[in-house]
């Protein structure tokens, strides 16, 4: 029996454990809580945010042209 043998087999485990426990968490957890879209932000601060990112992108993509063409 050589070296490699026990590391091999000791390596392979059975999962049938971590998969049911995790099905166990899964079935108890409560979704609706955990869904993103139970989040409710009003549609005007999800706006407000977009154009945010949008112009700060834009002030970056300006920066960098300037930067290369230098």
């Amino acid at each position: 029996m050589s070296e490699r043998e026990p590391e091999i087999s000791a390596s392979t485990t059975d999962t049938s454990a971590s998969t049911a426990e995790f099905r166990r968490f899964a079935a108890e957890a409560n979704t609706d809580a955990t869904a993103p879209w139970s989040m409710r932000a009003p549609g005007k601060r999800v706006a407000l945010l977009a154009v945010g990112i949008i112009g700060v992108a834009v002030v970056l993509g300006v920066v960098a042209v300037i930067v290369i063409n230098m």
